[in-house]
């Protein structure tokens, strides 16, 4: 097989040289004899470098496997790969306003640079986030003016995939138009670099439930977008409810109310009022009234109460997505609204968001989605499929297979501990000496009494010296996934592959 002669450039350009190599040459072997061959690359350590091809204008690009060979990437004579460092610094943005500037692997695709985000601001369940690519001027703005910092980039559609109608009802109903971050690619892939923000959001609300005062990190976040979605309408509110909020984030920012500083005139109504209640007569005096009922609350104590009221709401943790569904004896396509939960999918009024039908994920055998229509069916559980018109399938898709990814995961780990829900056990540890033995066992919340005995029985225990027998297994995990089928034609029964999930109903007890 002959040689390949690739042009080696040093990160930034500084230093290329063409160097040849066998293709059958792994990355790793080539990044070896680039440091053989470039006194210059002799610097840091070799696992924070690697090889990287990037496109023409050099703002996308792919990094190269350490374990691939070069002839997996197809490359030609003259082709230029650059030998940079993997290690890059990630600014992120937090919903409260608050930047914070990480070192990630750029070679590692988002998905596992959550893990480190995650844990660097104090996160334990990353699963549950994603990151946005927020709109270039939100980016700009003086951060003291924009208090929220929730400005995001939507996606790109053009004329044709959407109508002025759809357009406008879109953004009146804030359904799901972010552009989320794909976690599949790295951050170079999609052309994010180190001098753009990103925001950290929470995408998926699966145990959010049991976030409270002893977590504070997770907490303030939610608060922050329970705050935002309820004053920007995605979750509608009464007057009363609206007030009831509002009397609360006052506490939360001003502190304990103070009959002679919170007057009526002294709240600037819209960043504490959805936008149709901001005009209503005496609704200040309304406000007030509900902030005096929080007098004894501190602040963090102030924030679970706020959240704890969000998640009473109907619309609380739904994902909206605005489709177009066929009228009932009717061969015409009206606008409705779909909504996905971490246990259902929902049907909802396209003006009101009143939930008409809701599908638990349990009952979903399968799914189909292509560029313009997204179908779900139900098995036995329905008599035909339900199929809508829209070109957010895949978005939908997504959601669906991030919150039965969690679901599997989450009992996962209840099997792999033994536990069968019993999410309140705990892990007893014991040391027994003289051996050192450690016992870990789970201790379920049940009332019994105290039993003792002796574990100095023939052929259980060995002196620390002594013969020790042991015996090797395999730990038999569960294997999970999610795969998109398609759909050739809307408002018909699918006739392609579907993707079927229907060992999901073995998890029921997990929601």
């Amino acid at each position: 097989m002959s040689t390949l002669s690739l042009r080696i450039q040093l990160e930034g350009g500084r230093v290329t040289k063409t160097i040849q190599f066998h293709p059958n040459t792994t990355v790793f072997d080539a990044c070896k004899i680039i440091r053989d061959k470039f006194a210059e690359a002799v610097q840091g350590q070799p696992s924070e470098y690697g090889l990287f091809i990037s496109d023409e204008q050099n703002q996308q690009g792919v990094w190269l496997e350490n374990g691939r060979t070069l002839g997996y990437y197809i490359l030609h004579n003259q082709d230029t790969l650059e030998y940079r460092r993997k290690l890059r610094t990630l600014r992120v943005r937090m919903l409260d306003g608050a930047v914070k500037t990480i070192l990630v692997d750029d070679s590692q695709p988002v998905s596992q640079l959550m893990v480190v985000i995650c844990t660097k601001i104090g996160i334990t369940n990353h699963e549950e986030y994603g990151l946005v690519r927020e709109d270039t001027e939100s980016q700009n703005e003086n951060l003291p003016d924009n208090k929220f910092g929730t400005l995001t980039l939507r996606r790109k559609f053009t004329e044709k995939d959407r109508d002025a109608k759809m357009e406008s009802l879109r953004k009146k109903l804030k359904t799901d138009d972010i552009n989320w971050v794909d976690v599949g690619k790295t951050l170079r892939e999609q052309g994010i670099d180190e001098s753009e923000t990103v925001l950290l959001r929470r995408r998926f609300f699966f145990s959010d439930q049991n976030i409270d005062s002893r977590d504070p990190v997770q907490l303030n976040l939610l608060y922050v977008q329970a705050r935002d979605t309820i004053l920007d309408g995605t979750h509608p509110v009464t007057q009363e409810k609206a007030c009831e909020f509002a009397g609360i984030q006052v506490h939360i920012q001003f502190g304990p109310h103070n009959e002679a500083k919170h007057k009526p005139g002294f709240l600037d109504l819209k960043d504490f009022l959805p936008q149709s209640y901001v005009r209503v007569k005496n609704i200040e005096k309304k406000v007030f009234a509900e902030h005096k009922k929080h007098v004894d609350l501190s602040e963090i104590d102030a924030k679970v109460l706020y959240t704890k009221t969000a998640r009473e709401l109907p619309t609380y943790g739904v994902t909206f997505f605005l489709v177009k569904e066929k009228m009932s004896g009717k061969n015409k396509l009206v606008p409705r609204l779909l909504g996905v939960t971490k246990d259902s999918v929902l049907r909802l009024d396209e003006r009101t968001k009143e939930i008409l039908v809701s599908w638990p994920l349990t009952t979903v055998r399968r799914w189909g989605a292509s560029p313009n229509t997204f179908t779900l069916d139900f098995g036995d559980y329905a008599n035909q499929y339900y199929s809508v018109q829209t070109t957010e399938a895949e978005q939908i898709v997504q959601l669906i297979a991030g919150y039965i990814d969690i679901i599997l995961k989450k009992k996962q780990t209840k099997d792999h501990f033994g536990i069968e829900g019993d999410e309140g056990s705990t892990m007893v540890e014991e040391s027994v000496a003289p051996s050192k033995a450690t016992f870990l066992q789970h201790e379920t919340n049940k009332i019994g009494k105290i039993t003792t005995d002796s574990f100095a029985h023939q052929g259980m225990m060995r002196a620390d010296d002594g013969e020790k027998s042991y015996t090797q297994g395999e730990l038999q995990t569960v294997q999970y996934g999610a795969f998109v089928g398609q759909v050739n034609h809307a408002h018909q029964p699918p006739t392609t592959r579907f993707q079927s999930f229907t060992n999901l109903r073995k998890y029921a007890l997990v929601l």
